[in-house]
């Protein structure tokens, strides 16, 4: 048996590590006293796994966690026991069994939804309109294991079209992020590569970036959610 479980990431451990946030559930996990399997061999270690990887001081309130059980167990339960074992920052929305035979968890993830709020105040319609309109949009990420030190990367692969609205006082970024066996990409280097392409002077250190929502896709293409309609809620 397999729990699947929405759980958050929230403001105020948004800078810990994709490692220790991991490390941090493990730990849960183990306090909650699930019935979680254990992997063979010398050095033993829990069978749970994470949807996607979150950046350094990325909110999420859609992260997922798949954790396989030794023995059957009330999905409710199981959801409550992992919530009260968490420390702050980190809840459980909701939960739900999957089969065990069910392709792996991070496999699954094909695209996130991110909300971007900038304190910006100029009006970019213009590069929104082109950035939209432009069949491909090359950008060079940092990569320092390389040869090279970068690789170029075709944004609009990634995130195909933005939505940016403006109050006045702030500038919030709407957009669909793809998700591949072979990576993603940052919100960060979607602001960098407007900046660079498009002179927009962003404010890109003061970002507050949001992952709003993480989905998979049917084999019509369509966008599913991660849990079944019919997953226990909490809170």
């Amino acid at each position: 048996m397999k729990l699947r479980m929405q759980i958050t990431k929230d403001p105020e451990i948004r800078f810990i590590s994709h490692l220790e946030y991991a490390r941090t559930i493990s730990r849960a996990i183990r306090r909650a006293k699930l019935p979680a399997a254990y992997s063979e061999g010398f050095n033993p270690h829990l069978k749970f796994s994470l949807a996607s990887a979150l950046g350094v001081g990325v909110v999420s309130y859609t992260e997922f966690v798949e954790i396989e059980l030794a023995e059957p167990m009330e999905v409710e339960l199981a959801a409550k026991a992992l919530d009260k074992a968490l420390p702050r920052g980190i809840r459980v929305l909701a939960a739900d069994a999957v089969d065990t035979h069910h392709a792996a968890l991070m496999s699954q993830a094909a695209g996130a939804n991110y909300r971007v709020t900038l304190p910006y105040s100029r009006d970019i319609s213009e590069a929104v309109t082109a950035f939209n309109e432009a069949p491909q949009l090359l950008f060079k990420k940092a990569a320092p294991k390389t040869k090279a030190g970068f690789k170029e990367i075709d944004v609009k692969f990634y995130i195909p079209h933005i939505d940016v609205t403006c109050d006045g006082a702030a500038t919030v970024f709407a957009f669909d992020c793809k998700i591949t066996p072979t990576g993603s990409m940052k919100a960060v280097d979607l602001l960098n590569a407007l900046n660079e392409h498009y002179q927009l002077d962003l404010p890109v250190e003061m970002a507050d970036i949001e992952r709003l929502n993480l989905y998979r896709l049917s084999k019509k293409g369509n966008k599913v959610p991660m849990l079944n309609n019919d997953a226990v809620k909490l809170g």
